[in-house]
């Protein structure tokens, strides 16, 4: 049963296996991810989360560009998560996949280097946004690294239109945020830092913004402690 901080990829567990074919046409996937692993400086060992990892596209091509990294995945689409468990066992690729929800993530403190989140945030409501953020930042390690890429405030009367289905499909409270151009206002109300653009992608749905952020020093955690 769908609850308000999930619901199958496309709305029925029935069309789940053909998540991957669909959002190749409707977000151009596979440059999407491609793009989003580029951004993301890697090195060997180090820790990467995906929050709202479905079918593990973007964990692959992190692989690709650091078979190193130590890579983890949290989505609350049990479905979805079985799909990106067979990838990576036809790709051997050794990484660890939890079904968890992205404003409960079940990591303690301080322990990833880096966040990777895509097309998650318009699927929650900002009270929704707001604690999912809260604890991105709670797990980065002082000075990580937060890759979010979701769709940004359209800039024309076309823009708008093109946008409704999403928010038809996905909810007007969930949607509200991003036609308000309001995610970097809650990057940093969540306490992120350095927020800044870093890649916009056009879709057939409006642009796909990419925004990078930081984790503070461990010094400024301890003043607003």
């Amino acid at each position: 049963m769908p609850t308000p901080e999930f619901r199958p990829a496309l709305a029925f567990t029935a069309l789940t296996p053909w998540f991957d074919v669909v959002a190749r046409v409707a977000v151009r996937d596979d440059f999407l991810k491609r793009r989003l692993s580029e951004l993301l400086p890697l090195v060997p060992g180090q820790s990467v989360l995906d929050v709202g990892c479905g079918t593990g596209t973007l964990l692959l091509r992190l692989h690709e560009r650091q078979p190193e990294a130590r890579l983890f995945g949290v989505d609350a689409d049990p479905d979805a998560l079985a799909l990106a468990e067979q990838k990576g066992r036809q790709q051997r690729v050794n990484w660890s996949l939890l079904a968890a929800s992205a404003t409960r993530l079940p990591f303690p403190d301080g322990c990833f280097d880096a966040v990777v989140t895509s097309l998650v945030f318009h699927h929650l409501t900002t009270p929704q946004k707001e604690q999912a953020l809260g604890e991105i930042r709670r797990v980065l390690r002082p000075e990580g690294r937060l890759l979010l890429a979701d769709y940004d405030a359209p800039r024309t009367w076309l823009e708008r239109l093109a946008f409704l289905p999403v928010r038809l499909f996905d909810g007007f409270d969930a949607t509200e945020a991003h036609v308000q151009g309001a995610l970097p206002g809650l990057l940093q109300a969540a306490g992120l830092t350095a927020v800044e653009v870093c890649a916009e992608i056009p879709t057939a749905f409006g642009y796909i913004t990419a925004w990078q952020a930081r984790s503070p020093a461990q010094e400024a955690q301890l003043r607003t402690a």
